[in-house]
């Protein structure tokens, strides 16, 4: 799979229905040329964020680690923070496709499934230490006004509501909704306090969002959902 995250990455940007329904508009451009700058530019960001705080950051750096004229950037990202909603997005994919590959259908209990989405999280941030400090970090640009991180959360949990309703008699999404969204939301808070104060998600942070979140869902949620 490494040696195909070039096209992958391609193919996310241009043709993926999330990006249309997160950031429409945003990534389309489609000459073999441009594919391969904005690709650079896009990596070379990544690379960057790695060893630099993400706010100091400048759309000049990245383009002198990229080996693109300025000028040239701006075909494909406007200002740095663009740069970084691109790389925020593909963020968003691969923790969308680590929540997907875990296997409902290997639990009985709602509480080991929520549990496996969370451990999916952390494995996927874990092991990409730009993709944990663009999460979580303080120093990261402000992305809101593109209610970006609001979109990709309501992509989560409907996810999540899906796979459950498939698999449990779930109560109907519109009653449950706004509770799955406080849960996500439970989580990412706990996992950013244990980013900021450690670096990355301790074990013991990842237990304390369990017990959070699924203390949380009990309210509302009964101990024991039938199966489908």
């Amino acid at each position: 799979m490494a040696e195909n995250r070039d096209d992958i990455i391609e193919e996310v940007l241009d043709n993926s229905e999330l990006a249309r329904q997160l950031v429409p508009n945003k990534f389309k451009f489609t000459s073999q040329q441009g594919r391969i700058r904005r690709q650079k530019l896009i990596m070379s960001a990544k690379k960057l964020s790695i060893i630099k705080p993400i706010k100091d950051i400048t759309l000049a750096q990245v383009c002198e680690e990229a080996g693109i004229p300025r000028a040239s950037a701006y075909h494909f990202f406007p200002n740095i923070d663009a740069v970084f909603l691109a790389l925020k997005f593909l963020n968003a994919i691969e923790l969308i496709e680590a929540m997907e590959k875990v296997d409902i259908n290997q639990f009985k209990h709602w509480q080991d499934y929520v549990t496996a989405l969370m451990e999916s999280i952390v494995d996927e941030v874990q092991a990409d230490p730009s993709k944990a400090k663009l999460i979580y970090d303080t120093n990261t640009p402000d992305l809101e006004e593109e209610r970006f991180g609001e979109q990709v959360n309501n992509k989560i949990v409907k996810l999540i509501y899906q796979h459950m309703a498939d698999h449990y008699q779930m109560p109907k999404y519109n009653d449950i909704q706004v509770q799955l969204l406080v849960t996500f939301s439970i989580i990412d808070s706990i996992f950013t306090l244990s980013y900021r104060q450690h670096g990355q998600i301790t074990s013991d942070y990842l237990q304390e969002a369990m017990t959070a979140s699924l203390g949380y869902l009990h309210s509302y949620l009964p101990e024991s959902l039938p199966l489908k």
